[in-house]
């Protein structure tokens, strides 16, 4: 399957052979191995850990996202496994994915560069993703979420369920993102 969108930004610490068309197509070959039941894929390394989420839509609709800021694992490919497997099984915003679910869905990994802090949303573009902690509580707009930033800080706020205008540290979320 053909990548739709590929941003042109380089993965630092992952390997340079390494083609958003291949994680996707690992993610996607996870996806279904969860929801089938049948045997795990073999995980590729794909090089050092790095901040993933896994998004999992069909015809339109999210059926599941599920990631970090963080890394847990120690190579990028686990990550992926772990983000995707729990995109489709254990995000509590959807259902658990079901084998029609399957037959035709889109998987978009998004790999985070870095985070740097800001103190406003104006001049964040598209590509741009937008974390903010208040609290103990974060928010996550990914990139590619929404395009005027007034509307991605309220999403932000929403998703981490805090009262909009709380108190909150903002931060700029560079990533590669690929969908196929």
């Amino acid at each position: 399957m053909g990548i739709a969108l590929l941003l042109p930004m380089a993965l630092q610490g992952v390997s340079p052979s390494l083609s958003g068309e291949e994680l996707v197509r690992f993610a996607r070959a996870t996806v279904t191995a969860q929801v089938t039941g049948t045997p795990a894929v073999k995980v590729p390394a794909f090089g050092s850990a790095k901040p993933v989420f896994v998004t999992i839509e069909r015809h339109g609709a999210i059926l599941g996202c599920r990631g970090s800021v963080m890394t847990h694992r120690t190579t990028l490919g686990d990550e992926i496994s772990d983000a995707a497997r729990s995109a489709c099984a254990h995000d509590p915003r959807y259902r658990p994915l079901t084998r029609s679910d399957v037959q035709d869905f889109l998987v978009t990994v998004t790999v985070v560069d870095h985070l740097e802090a800001i103190s406003s949303v104006q001049g964040l573009r598209p590509a741009d993703g937008l974390v903010l902690t208040s609290g103990t509580r974060t928010g996550i707009v990914l990139p590619w979420e929404g395009k005027d930033p007034d509307v991605r800080l309220r999403w932000a706020y929403q998703k981490a369920g805090v009262p909009i205008g709380s108190a909150a540290r903002l931060e700029k979320m560079t990533a590669e993102r690929w969908r196929g």
